[in-house]
């Protein structure tokens, strides 16, 4: 069974972060910088306060005639952050993502952010997943009969 831990000890544990005072124009720098689709929003003590999407970013200003960024990240993030632990697996990531319709997931182990994942980490290392299985059963198909 995959896990998360399997997708963060290929991708990394580096995890980009903002705090909640930052301003919206801070975080879209970071986000355009990593070329990342979400951000971990994080106090001085490193504990997890939010996460900011583009999907936020966007649903903020929709509609808006006084389009600024000059504003807290805190005013437009998420609260509820969801999170996963590493040994979970990717079929329960997958789970997550689906039922509550958001792209990534930060991973959290002994109270403590390592990592963060996203839908496009866990659809790559399923479908390699699959690929391996799929030869594994072509080779067993053609050399057994």
């Amino acid at each position: 069974m995959n896990t998360v831990k399997n997708i963060l000890d290929k991708k990394g544990y580096e995890v980009v972060s903002v705090k909640p005072e930052d301003l919206l124009s801070q975080a879209l720098l970071k986000l355009t910088q990593y070329k990342i689709g979400a951000i971990m929003v994080l106090d001085d003590n490193k504990a997890i306060k939010g996460i900011l999407s583009e999907r936020d970013i966007v649903r903020h200003l929709a509609g808006r005639i006084d389009c600024t960024t000059a504003l807290p990240v805190s005013d437009v993030m998420t609260k509820s952050v969801t999170y996963v632990k590493p040994h979970q697996s990717l079929d329960d990531c997958l789970q997550l993502m689906t039922t509550g319709r958001f792209r990534h997931l930060p991973v959290v182990d002994n109270d403590e952010l390592v990592g963060i994942i996203s839908i496009g980490d866990v659809t790559k290392y399923q479908l390699a997943e699959h690929a391996l299985k799929i030869g594994q059963l072509e080779y067993y198909i053609t050399n057994t009969y």
